[in-house]
């Protein structure tokens, strides 16, 4: 899938939600089957798959959404309802060119509210799959840090995590995707075959 402006222009890199959603799965797909050689690869499969998680939840979240309040910090998104509101008088407010987007637990949390996200398209939320996530996100924010004496982790405890992450974007991008109408074509199949190569990747390396 190319990310060139339809003008061609090779200096300007175009992209959007559904297109970084699958270039997080398809990088996560390779990285998971590196794995079983190069420990290393654990890494940046760990970066990807939250990186898919929380464009998986925009991607819910912001469809029909016209600028994407219900991913925002609630106080950007009062005051762009407010201008909204009003008529849109005025000047533009910050929030929307410069939107601040809530964490991924939080983004997990709205995917998993019908105030946020109706069904069926409601996420499913279980203690584990929260859990889970929650300490994906923290191995995420480890390996973003620098350490001068690198890290050491347990490899055992990462394919169920990476596992959940997931169960979580099948949900949103494949079972029950809102948003598809934004997404170029292929776009659910090739999410789809990703997810199956990591889970093939994750459950073979646990089983070894």
């Amino acid at each position: 899938m190319s990310n060139e402006p339809a003008t061609g222009n090779r200096y300007l890199f175009q992209t959007s939600q559904p297109r970084e959603l699958l270039a997080c799965v398809e990088f996560a797909a390779r990285q998971a089957d590196e794995a079983a050689d190069d420990p290393g690869a654990f890494r940046w499969l760990v970066i990807s798959m939250v990186l898919g998680v929380q464009n998986a939840c925009l991607c819910a979240l912001d469809f029909d959404d016209e600028y994407g309040t219900r991913g925002m910090r609630f106080a950007d998104a009062r005051t762009i309802r407010h201008w909204t509101r009003n008529g849109r008088k005025g000047p533009q407010p910050k929030a929307i060119r410069d939107p601040r987007i809530v964490s991924p637990l939080e983004l997990l949390d709205r995917v998993g509210d019908r105030k946020f996200l109706r069904p069926p398209y409601t996420l499913p939320v279980t203690r584990q799959i929260a859990s889970d996530f929650d300490a994906l996100n923290d191995l995420r924010n480890t390996f973003l840090h620098f350490s001068e004496d690198g890290w050491t982790t347990d490899l055992r405890e990462i394919p169920q995590l990476v596992l959940t992450a997931c169960k979580i974007i099948r949900h949103l991008a494949v079972t029950q995707p809102a948003y598809l109408r934004n997404a170029e074509r292929g776009h659910k199949d090739r999410v789809a075959h990703a997810l199956d190569e990591i889970e093939l990747a994750m459950e073979h390396y646990g089983a070894g």
